[in-house]
């Protein structure tokens, strides 16, 4: 299961080689399009701090929010944990031209337990993050950006990582057919976690993900994804979550969708899978969309 980050760092290197042969006509990203910027889904159980190459359009706003439900089994099934994830906010703002400005406030996390489990009840918010996004190609064929991102220790519980993180992204999207896409979004960045005495600390984790999309008609998009990351935590072992969603436009300034995510590197022995539902409101346009 290390394939994905061969995978992604092979996308990203002949993607960002081709950059200057690409074509230069205007690319998706000038349209002011709710399922063109939209960083969700796919995000997880945190809004993506790479997501789609596109950026929001200068002047404009751009609201994503979406829920989440988790259930981690425990091995042999004596034991589950239920997480909720409610308010998977993100709101972008188009700041310069091909510059954005995102903010996620924090999510609502609720856990619940049955039998025997290793995690128990807890309620507590995520850290609240900012980010930056640049857009670096938009042709009608490659869409390339880079990003950067900060999250102060802002939430409550056991779901505040208790330290600031920091995190940088590429991401890189080429269309092989009309109908067919590829993106790759490569995040290197800190996290934090326990250690082998129980002590949080920060470390450092590479989390590359490859991500298919099949436009099944001019308003449905199937969504292919496996997402890697080098670390779960400080002497934790690698992590690789896939998910199968459904994107739906309904017209250029809303689009919503529905995803369904397994662990395919369940770290204990604990299984994972995981639904989720969100909404992308393009919520102010000053171009016409």
């Amino acid at each position: 299961m290390r394939t994905p980050v061969f995978v992604a760092a092979a996308i990203g290197w002949f993607s960002v080689a081709g950059l200057a042969n690409a074509d230069q006509s205007a690319g998706p990203c000038a349209a002011p399009a709710a399922a063109t910027v939209a960083d969700r889904p796919g995000t997880g159980r945190t809004t993506s701090n790479g997501g789609a190459p596109c950026v929001v359009l200068k002047g404009d706003v751009v609201v994503e929010d979406g829920v989440r439900r988790q259930v981690t089994t425990e091995p042999g099934g004596v034991g589950a944990s239920t997480l909720a994830s409610v308010n998977l906010a993100f709101v972008r703002v188009g700041i310069a031209k091909r510059l954005e400005l995102g903010f996620t406030p924090p999510t609502n996390e609720s856990r619940s337990a049955s039998g025997v489990s290793s995690f128990d009840a807890a309620r507590g918010a995520t850290d609240a993050a900012t980010a930056l996004k640049y857009l670096v190609l938009d042709s009608a064929s490659v869409q390339a950006s880079v990003g950067a991102a900060y999250s102060a220790p802002t939430g409550a519980g056991e779901f505040t990582a208790g330290a600031p993180t920091y995190a940088t992204s590429a991401n890189v999207a080429v269309a092989i057919t009309p109908r067919l896409s590829l993106s790759t979004s490569m995040v290197l960045g800190t996290a934090v976690g326990p250690d082998a005495a129980n002590f949080n600390r920060s470390f450092f984790a590479f989390s590359p993900s490859v991500t298919l999309a099949y436009a099944l008609d001019a308003v449905d998009t199937l969504l292919l994804q496996d997402a890697f990351t080098s670390r779960q935590g400080p002497v934790s072992p690698a992590g690789s979550r896939g998910f199968v969603a459904l994107q739906r436009a309904l017209g250029p300034r809303l689009a919503l969708d529905a995803e369904y995510e397994v662990n395919l590197l369940p770290l204990a022995g604990r299984a994972a899978r995981a639904v989720g539902f969100g909404v992308v409101w393009y919520a102010r346009s000053s171009h016409g969309g």
